[in-house]
């Protein structure tokens, strides 16, 4: 069975589709994880933190 778990909000098991919704606290600030093991199954698969910086910008008008 395939699963969704390229680019998707929490870390999401390849093997069985378990999603980590505490993967903010895996590696905190990092970008590759390394080898995870999977808290549901026991596999152990790659995982990394995709960021994406974006702005916003506003005029000044009644802003002062």
């Amino acid at each position: 069975m395939e699963y969704d778990h390229e680019y998707t909000r929490n870390i999401v098991c390849p093997y069985c589709g378990y999603e980590d919704r505490n993967s903010w606290e895996v590696m905190r600030n990092e970008e590759d994880l390394g080898v995870i093991e999977c808290g549901m199954c026991g596999e152990e698969f790659k995982a990394e933190r995709i960021v994406a910086i974006e702005y916003s910008t506003y005029k000044l008008e009644g802003l002062k």
